[in-house]
């Protein structure tokens, strides 16, 4: 089993995470989500120009199959900005608990994060179906 290791984010995805704030009211110091986001780019990851990024990391805009490591159950959706979540669409929320996890991981890894209500899942990225840098789309 892959664990988690150090987030990798794109210098454009924490300068666009960093702009959510100020979007926000008090720019998102009373908004947990948020605060969580931040202090994923800020404390725990590693930022790095997007034509660096390694085509099997999770950036904003990539669609991912990930399976829920309790119920087995797999799940294809695309990381987006908070104004872009559609759940019919399968587009989530970066802002969302399963968004966060997501962000910087890579294929393989297992990550934990926190639910609504405090129960802990664990996820496990299978496939990055499309990652826009990948694609040679670096100002999406």
């Amino acid at each position: 089993m892959t664990m988690a290791s150090l987030p990798v984010i794109t210098e454009l995805d924490a300068a666009r995470i960093r702009e959510l704030g100020n979007r926000l009211p008090n720019e998102g110091a009373a908004f947990e989500p948020f605060q969580q986001l931040l202090s994923k780019v800020h404390q725990e990851a590693e930022i790095v120009p997007g034509r660096r990024i390694s085509a099997d990391v999770v950036t904003l805009n990539s669609t991912a199959t990930f399976r829920d490591e309790l119920t087995g159950t797999e799940h294809c959706v695309t990381l987006v900005y908070p104004a872009d979540a559609s759940i019919a669409e399968r587009r989530i929320s970066v802002l969302s608990p399963v968004g966060r996890a997501l962000l910087g991981q890579s294929v393989g890894s297992v990550v934990s994060f926190e639910q609504p209500g405090g129960a802990l899942r664990e996820i496990r990225v299978l496939e990055l179906n499309y990652q826009p840098e990948a694609s040679g789309e670096y100002a999406r």
